[in-house]
C-alpha cells in the first residue's frame, strides 16, 4: 500500500480511485446526521449522497462502478467497498426500515430499492407543502431568513414535483426556446409569491 500521507502524484491517484479505503472508513459509520425515519427523503438523500461523494463513493450507488468478474484482480476489493458503503447507508437509517433492506445484495440495489419506495412525489406531500408556502409570510423574520424558508420549500418542492423532462430526446433541436420560457415562468411565480409575503413598510 503506497504512503498516502506523502505528497507524491501517486499518492493523489490513490486517493481518487473509487476502490481505496482510509483507515477512517468504518463500517459503523453512518452518512447523515438523523437516520431516515420514512420523512423528507429528498433531504436525506441530498446529505447521504453529499457524504458518499466526499469520500468518492458515490460511483457505487449511481451504477457507474460495475462489479468486475471474480477472475478480475480487484474483485475483492471492490466487493469490501461496496459493502462499506452499503453498511454507511444502512447505518443511515432507522431500525424499522435498516431491517427491511438488509438483504440486499449491492449498495445500488439498496439504493435504488429507497428510491423506489421513497422517492415517488407523494401528492399529500405536495399539497401540503404548496399550502405551506402560500401563507409563509415575513412577518417579523428578516428579510433574509424569510427568503432562506421560502427557498428551502421550492427546493423541497422542486425535488418532489419536478418539470417534465424531454423523453424522446429531441429538446436540442427546439429552436422556440420553450424550456427557457418555462422555467423563466416558473422564476417569474416564485418572485411573486416572495413579494406576496413581504412585510412592506410604509
Amino acid at each position: 500500500m503506497p504512503d498516502v500521507n506523502t505528497s507524491s502524484g501517486s499518492s493523489y491517484e490513490y486517493f481518487d480511485d473509487p476502490l481505496f479505503l482510509s483507515q477512517s472508513d468504518q463500517p459503523t459509520a453512518c452518512l447523515v446526521t438523523s437516520p431516515f425515519g420514512g420523512h423528507d427523503f429528498l433531504g436525506w438523500r441530498r446529505e447521504a449522497f453529499m457524504a458518499l461523494t466526499s469520500k468518492n463513493k458515490e460511483s457505487f450507488v449511481d451504477g457507474t462502478s460495475v462489479k468486475p468478474p471474480k477472475t478480475d484482480k480487484k474483485y475483492s476489493q471492490w466487493v469490501r467497498c461496496d459493502f462499506m458503503v452499503r453498511q454507511w447507508i444502512l447505518n443511515s437509517l432507522v431500525s424499522s426500515i435498516k431491517d427491511s433492506m438488509k438483504y440486499v445484495n449491492s449498495a445500488q440495489e439498496l439504493w435504488s430499492e429507497l428510491l423506489e419506495r421513497y422517492g415517488q412525489a407523494n401528492a399529500l406531500e405536495v399539497y401540503q407543502l404548496k399550502k405551506e408556502l402560500e401563507g409563509i409570510k415575513q412577518d417579523n423574520s428578516s428579510l433574509v431568513d424569510y427568503y432562506g424558508k421560502m427557498k428551502n420549500l421550492w427546493e423541497t418542492l422542486d425535488g418532489l414535483d419536478p418539470l417534465p423532462l424531454c423523453s424522446c430526446g429531441k429538446i436540442d433541436q427546439c429552436t422556440c426556446s420553450l424550456l427557457k420560457k418555462i422555467i423563466e415562468r416558473e422564476n417569474t411565480a416564485k418572485l411573486i409569491q416572495f413579494f406576496d409575503g413581504i412585510k412592506w413598510r410604509v
